[in-house]
């Protein structure tokens, strides 16, 4: 696998999340121990485990960096699924280099690509998540916006940044 300090990214590739698999699952709740990992929560490292379980859909797919998993993402359909607009929750594990945060999510887009039409991918980060932040902005995504006050972390009000990629369908 990379090393934080090799720049190359590493080859990606990923499968659907298995509960019933014990590596699957061991690498997954291993992600949650960690204070930063936002996969879908304001705060993992408090989550029990029935809580992951049920953040832990048949949306999710482990991904893995050089065969290793080092994170998670899931796809949703926003509004109609023929409506070429998804939502992408990507996550990786702390001791992922930050240059492998934009990689992560051109692989991500790039299958995405090849399996439908987008038109439009929203990524959504808490706004207290500095480092799912930065990656965004790495990995050239439009900043839309934040929805204020929308979830508590620390017992602060946060919001939500968003964030996109859109593409023309005419061009």
């Amino acid at each position: 696998m990379s090393t934080p300090a090799d720049t190359t990214p590493p080859r990606w590739s990923a499968r659907a999340y298995d509960a019933s698999d014990a590596a699957d699952r061991a690498a997954a709740l291993a992600f949650f121990t960690e204070p930063d990992f936002h996969f879908r929560v304001a705060q993992p490292d408090t989550r029990a485990e029935w809580e992951i379980d049920e953040v832990l859909d048949d949306t999710v797919r482990l991904l893995c960096a050089d065969g290793e998993p080092v994170g998670l993402y899931g796809v949703e359909d926003q509004g109609s699924e023929h409506g070429s607009h998804v939502q992408v929750d990507l996550r990786l594990r702390a001791a992922a280099p930050e240059h492998w945060w934009p990689a992560a999510y051109a692989a991500v887009r790039d299958a995405l690509l090849w399996r439908r039409e987008l038109v439009r991918v929203t990524v959504r980060i808490p706004e207290h998540d500095h480092r799912g932040i930065a990656a965004a902005r790495a990995a050239g995504l439009t900043e839309e916006g934040t929805l204020a006050k929308v979830t508590l972390h620390d017992g602060v009000p946060c919001g939500t940044v968003f964030f996109s990629q859109i593409w023309d369908p005419r061009s």
